[in-house]
């Protein structure tokens, strides 16, 4: 019965390999689509940026490097690196959801001040520190359910696929309305909501449809979760959730002049 149980864990093993084998080319489009979509409201002005935002991005970036370099060590029995880098990636986790939460404080002030009309409405910017929370919340959900399943190929592999699929909607915002960035075309946030979150969620089904996991909890949590990001500026419009969101978070705004 042992043997059974060892040749049925091993066949998963190899599956799972095999599913996997290419999806370090995949995971290259997240991170080409985080350095294109950050270019003109991050890049661009990066000298003017708050020290958060240049501790998230740093280590946003280094999170989906690994998310990269992981599967395809582990696809190539490089199982000895990819675990040693696995424990590096805690690190790298705890920064980017660290980093991640301390830039709330910086939506309500830019929700404070009216926000930048017509693109950014005040009430997308008191409604990110909802939706981006939950996005983080899910986040920090993957990676534990990651690690609690470290021995179990399968769930380990697509717990830590959900880290992508969590992490990625901000990159994914901001490429919806490159158009707006780029070439001064009028559009405000809720209409690339409208379009690029469909988008998304689709995607996020699609891939649980290859993988065979279509039902598994984490596609269809992050799918949730990324749905709900359309209603960002309807939640952050009502008055009694700003006074909430602006009562927690003003004493930790970076800005003297908000306080």
């Amino acid at each position: 019965m042992n043997g059974d149980r060892r040749a049925t864990r091993g066949d998963l093993t190899k599956d799972t390999l095999t599913l996997y084998a290419n999806a370090h080319k995949w995971l290259l489009i997240p991170i080409i689509v985080i350095l294109i979509a950050f270019t003109p409201l991050y890049f661009a002005t990066f000298t003017s940026e708050p020290w958060a935002y240049h501790t998230h991005a740093l280590s946003a970036i280094a999170w989906y490097a690994l998310m990269i370099t992981q599967p395809y060590l582990a696809t190539r029995g490089k199982l000895h690196s990819h675990r040693r880098w696995g424990m590096a990636g805690l690190l790298v986790a705890g920064a980017f959801i660290a980093t991640g939460i301390s830039i709330t404080p910086t939506n309500v002030y830019f929700g404070q001040i009216g926000g930048f009309p017509p693109v950014f409405p005040a009430e997308f910017f008191y409604g990110l520190t909802f939706t981006e929370t939950l996005a983080m919340v899910g986040f920090a959900v993957s990676v534990s359910m990651a690690i609690v399943n470290s021995k179990r190929p399968d769930e380990h592999a697509i717990w830590m696929l959900g880290t992508v699929f969590f992490g990625f909607m901000p990159a994914w915002l901001r490429l919806s309305m490159f158009p707006a960035f780029a070439f001064g075309i009028e559009m405000s946030t809720t209409t690339a909501l409208m379009v690029s979150i469909p988008v998304f969620v689709a995607v996020i089904l699609y891939v649980g449809y290859k993988i065979r996991k279509l039902t598994h909890p984490m596609i269809i949590a992050s799918a949730g979760v990324t749905a709900l990001m359309i209603s960002t500026s309807y939640i952050g419009g009502f008055e009694s959730y700003q006074e909430f969101v602006t009562n927690l978070m003003k004493p930790m705004v970076p800005w003297p002049e908000a306080n």
